[in-house]
């Protein structure tokens, strides 16, 4: 008998499309154009600004930045001919032999020199089926692998990609450090300082912490320690039951295989989706800002609407992924029989995903008790009031205090969270 393919024989037998061809050239083109951009900043802030003219600038001329993307794009066809890339590795794709056989250096050489030829006056030949000219002329072919097909058995160091990887990760850190300006020198010279803070804030003054602080005087009343504790925890759990409420139903509209049918559909999917995007990308704190001046600085309302409105996207995008990770075979089942969309999610949907949900809103409650602290920083109100004001009056034993305090409250929710998310599993 004929030993059947393995299911990597067969994928090796069919052509790469041209879009993960496009797609992985783009990244090495890409990572070629960051080690450009990393190399002239290295030149701008390491060198020309130390060694040349200190307030100067190193700019390149009209043709200079041509010249880079022309270079880049070189550099990116070489790497991709004489082993396997970085972007072939990410999209799983290698150049192989068609005959199964070793590609020989001059092949590859062959390979570079045609691609300038085949690719700028010839590229239709990228549509006219299977592989582009420039590897037809050299009898080597891009093919859908796992392993890497240069040496079996050879060590990722040895390889392109596993020399490329390294080095970007490197060149990223020595960049990002310059960028940032760490200076361990700042950190070592002022510990005393930082050290005294430190031992006031573990010397905590509880003197408010049931008594009234009279400068926390709102509509005649004072409030402690306690009491902004308790504000606090109940602007998380406002916020967290109003945000779950409504980013429940919003779950199933941005949910594709609930609302990817026909264009109605599909528009509703992208348009739910687009608003957990956004209003989850614009941080609480900022969220806090925009509703302290619209409701009133320092106001509680402030901070459980702009912990609502996050909450709202953040649920809605974590709800909305669980319902597309459901088993289809219940899905299947009523659709079959003729059900609606609303009973395909009562009936095959939510049985499936209620525990998860529960799981999510529960955490995210201990989130918004944290975020809670944070916003009153903008007037979103609460404990992180208190906690700000002795911070800039400079009294760290009462700021030691209302720390611990929050700590506490953290550590309470987030145990008596773990022990429901457990029943709830």
């Amino acid at each position: 008998m004929t030993p059947r393919p393995d299911a990597a024989g067969a994928a090796r037998g069919r052509a790469v499309p041209l879009a993960r061809r496009a797609l992985s050239f783009l990244l090495d083109w890409m990572a070629w154009g960051y080690v450009a951009y990393c190399v002239m900043y290295l030149l701008n802030h390491y060198w020309y600004t130390v060694h040349v003219d200190w307030w100067g600038t190193l700019t390149l001329p009209s043709w200079g930045w041509p010249l880079v993307v022309l270079a880049t794009l070189e550099l990116a066809v070489w790497c991709r001919s004489l082993g396997r890339s970085l972007g072939q590795r990410a999209i799983g794709i290698a150049l192989e032999d068609r005959a199964g056989g070793r590609i020989t250096a001059g092949r590859r050489l062959g390979r570079i020199l045609l691609w300038h030829v085949s690719v700028p006056l010839f590229a239709v030949g990228f549509w006219r089926g299977g592989d582009p000219w420039h590897d037809r002329i050299a009898k080597v072919s891009l093919r859908p692998v796992s392993p890497d097909p240069e040496r079996p058995g050879r060590r990722a160091f040895a390889t392109q990609w596993g020399i490329v990887a390294p080095f970007l990760g490197v060149l990223t850190l020595w960049v990002g450090w310059l960028i940032i300006g760490i200076n361990f020198q700042v950190l070592a010279g002022r510990a005393a300082q930082t050290g005294r803070i430190w031992g006031e804030m573990l010397r905590p003054d509880f003197r408010y912490f049931t008594a009234p602080d009279p400068v926390f005087a709102l509509r005649a009343q004072s409030y402690s320690i306690l009491d902004l504790a308790v504000v606090t925890v109940f602007m998380a759990l406002t916020a967290t039951i109003l945000g779950g409420v409504i980013a429940f139903p919003l779950s199933f509209l941005g949910a594709r295989n609930v609302m990817g049918f026909g264009p109605a559909g599909w528009a509703t999917y992208g348009i739910v989706r687009g608003f957990f995007n956004v209003f989850r990308s614009i941080e609480t704190i900022i969220w806090g800002s925009i509703f302290a001046v619209w409701v009133g600085y320092g106001t509680t309302l402030a901070g459980i609407l702009a912990l609502t409105v996050h909450t709202i996207a953040a649920l809605g995008k974590l709800y909305s992924e669980q319902v597309e990770g459901v088993s289809p075979g219940p899905l299947e089942a009523v659709w079959a029989a003729g059900g609606s969309r609303v009973q395909v999610v009562r009936h095959a949907v939510i049985p499936q995903v209620l525990p998860s949900f529960w799981a999510f809103t529960l955490y995210r409650w201990d989130i918004n008790v944290r975020m809670s602290t944070v916003i009153a920083l903008v007037g979103g109100g609460g404990i992180g009031d208190m906690l700000f004001y002795y911070k800039n009056q400079g009294d760290w034993p009462k700021v030691g205090a209302v720390v611990m305090v929050i700590v506490a409250i953290v550590w309470a929710m987030d145990y008596i969270s773990g022990r429901l998310r457990e029943r709830i599993a």
